[in-house]
């Protein structure tokens, strides 16, 4: 069951960078940290690494072509790993929660790439502070919203309005 979750949420995230790209939005949403934050939530390292493995390169593909193929990859593996350390000793489960660690994981992300290019190429390629803060933001509003929605009580509210109305 986890891996098709995985493989649905790296499809979904995939649909929405391309969408967010063609439309030419800046500051997107890591869309990709999703689902590595799904597998990382559940505690499970392994898999929270390979999800990390695979959203970072498709991000490696679609993203900036001509750079170093896993760099990516090898942040969101680092990440994955990191998130499911955090999540296998504390609980995280409110959806403020969800949103602030995988905003948290964006702002280290854009950090570890400036390091990682700068130590293998030589290249100083700062991003603006304030698209990484807009990018973090919307990754972390969109997990907590995605989180709360995931965890709503969508049946027993439809049962209850369907009993209201035959009541």
């Amino acid at each position: 069951m986890s891996s098709i979750r995985l493989a649905a949420g790296l499809a979904l995230s995939l649909l929405g960078t391309l969408g967010f790209g063609a439309i030419g939005l800046r500051a997107a949403p890591d869309l990709l940290m999703l689902p590595v934050g799904d597998a990382a939530l559940r505690g499970r390292a392994p898999l929270a690494m390979l999800a990390g493995l695979l959203a970072g390169l498709l991000e490696d593909l679609v993203s900036v072509p001509g750079r170093l193929l896993g760099l990516h990859a090898f942040t969101k593996i680092l990440l994955g790993y990191l998130l499911a350390s955090v999540a296998a000793r504390t609980v995280v489960a409110k959806p403020a929660a969800v949103g602030a660690l995988l905003g948290a994981a964006v702002l280290v992300e854009s950090l570890a790439l400036v390091l990682l290019l700068w130590i293998l190429r030589g290249e100083v390629l700062l991003p603006s502070p304030l698209l990484v803060l807009a990018r973090a933001a919307g990754t972390g509003i969109l997990a907590a919203a995605l989180q709360a929605a995931a965890h709503h009580p969508w049946r027993e509210r439809r049962a209850a309005r369907r009993r209201m109305r035959l009541g």
